[in-house]
């Protein structure tokens, strides 16, 4: 839940990530994610990206029906999303 609030207080200081998404994201969609923990800066990041992450998908042929972080966000993923996650991250 810090790296969330770390990753929100990042966006601030990153051109084009947007700390307030980020925050709404939080607030919205942490909780949706399996793991107590690891929705919180899943969240955050799609959020700061204006992403949408996770979501349904494939583990070894079995379909995952998860909830998407950042619902509304993108879907494809473009390689300046990439270079601002490295910068949140940093």
């Amino acid at each position: 839940r810090l790296t969330a609030l770390l990753i929100v207080l990042a966006a601030f200081l990153v051109k084009g990530a947007d700390a307030g998404n980020a925050w709404r994201t939080v607030r919205r969609d942490a909780k949706k994610h399996r793991s107590p923990n690891a929705g919180w800066p899943e969240a955050a990041m799609a959020g700061a990206l204006g992403l949408a992450l996770a979501g349904p998908r494939s583990y070894d042929g079995v379909m995952v029906d998860d909830a998407f972080m950042g619902e509304g966000g993108r879907r494809d993923v473009e390689s300046i999303d990439i270079r601002r996650a490295l910068r949140l991250y940093r």
